[in-house]
């Protein structure tokens, strides 16, 4: 929200900004908190769908695309079984859609977003902010110039405490693959852009803690294993991507980190830790990334997160959208932003995983 709300100060979005769940009986709620967001200058108003007098309507966001027209934008932060039901009547409807991560779950669904996009003529964007963190971007491009590839691993996980959350959907309509590894995925498939493919998939996963606190059966950690063909010699390289949301409390909400070797050389990345602590009385110590997101005001109290991933991330795709409403092709943008077109190696992967 705060993300949209400063886009709107700087006339990257309309002065309409809807804001579509399933119970409006939360919205006033939802009103209440933003007005501790502590930005100056910062209008702060929203279109809500439904009204607040429906405790639910799971098809809210049909009304919500009505009163929208065409060239506007849609982003898409729902459960995962829900993102192609929801972006498909948003391309349809004409308006540019970003969905998070996993866009869909399986490549059948991907593959027919993408052909009604292009059907459309509008952007088909995911949300996967690891992409614009500067740091991992550098990796990124240092890879590009280090040969054939050869391994890769990363893990990411989030706290135990966090299921009690996601209790409503985890293990249900979704999985932890789905949900954390798809990011390293798709850092891995954008690095490995021109250089290698994935050849096959299998997956293993490990169980028994988030089952006694959900009281059903749940995967606490699942570990993908790929194998990739490098395109120039046709040489293998391997990978593993691992996630869980059953780790234990730490300096950091969720871990974060990967490792890449290539013919030429390796890199390592650790994305929550960057060298910046902050020790308060009375909170647990913590290691701070403002290269994610930053919700502390300036000393004249203005928002200054632009520069952070997370925003960054949103950012870009309303840049894209304006400029393929002004005429641009949105193929033109297939080669440097996660597209629906580009990233549909990332699908194939979370899919085969699931399906092993």
């Amino acid at each position: 929200g705060v993300s949209f709300f400063d886009l709107r100060v700087r006339q990257l979005v309309g002065e309409k900004i809807g804001m579509c769940g399933t119970s409006g009986t939360k919205f006033p709620a939802i009103r209440e908190h933003m007005k501790k967001i502590p930005f100056v200058n910062m209008p702060l108003n929203f279109e809500s769908y439904p009204s607040d007098d429906v405790p639910r309507d799971a098809k809210a966001y049909e009304k919500a695309l009505a009163d929208f027209k065409r060239g506007d934008v849609c982003t898409v932060f729902t459960p995962d079984d829900t993102h192609y039901e929801i972006a498909l009547a948003a391309l349809k409807a004409g308006l540019h859609t970003m969905v998070t991560k996993p866009i869909v779950k399986t490549l059948k669904e991907h593959q027919h977003l993408v052909e009604v996009a292009r059907e459309q003529g509008v952007l088909l964007q995911i949300e996967v902010h690891k992409r614009f963190d500067p740091i991992y971007n550098d990796a990124a491009a240092r890879m590009k110039h280090l040969g054939e590839f050869n391994h890769f691993t990363s893990y990411m996980s989030q706290p135990k405490f966090q299921l009690e959350t996601f209790r409503s959907w985890a293990g249900l309509s979704t999985d932890i693959s789905y949900y954390l590894n798809s990011h390293h995925v798709d850092y891995h498939v954008m690095c490995m852009q021109g250089i290698a493919v994935p050849t096959s998939v299998t997956a293993v996963a490990s169980h028994g803690i988030a089952e006694k606190i959900l009281g059903r059966p749940c995967e606490d950690t699942i570990t993908l294993t790929a194998t990739w063909r490098n395109l120039k010699s046709g040489t293998t390289g391997t990978a593993t991507y691992t996630a869980s949301w059953v780790a234990g409390e730490s300096d950091v909400h969720t871990q974060q980190r990967f490792f890449c070797l290539m013919e030429g050389g390796e890199v390592t990345a650790d994305q929550c830790h960057r060298g910046y602590t902050v020790g308060e009385d009375g909170k647990r110590f913590a290691s701070c990334n403002p290269l994610y997101i930053r919700n502390v005001p300036d000393s004249k109290g203005r928002y200054c997160g632009r520069q952070g991933y997370a925003y960054r991330s949103f950012e870009v795709f309303m840049e894209a959208a304006r400029a393929v409403n002004a005429g641009e092709s949105p193929a033109g943008y297939d080669s440097d932003l996660p597209t629906g077109h580009s990233t549909q190696q990332v699908t194939a992967i979370l899919e085969a995983g699931r399906r092993s």
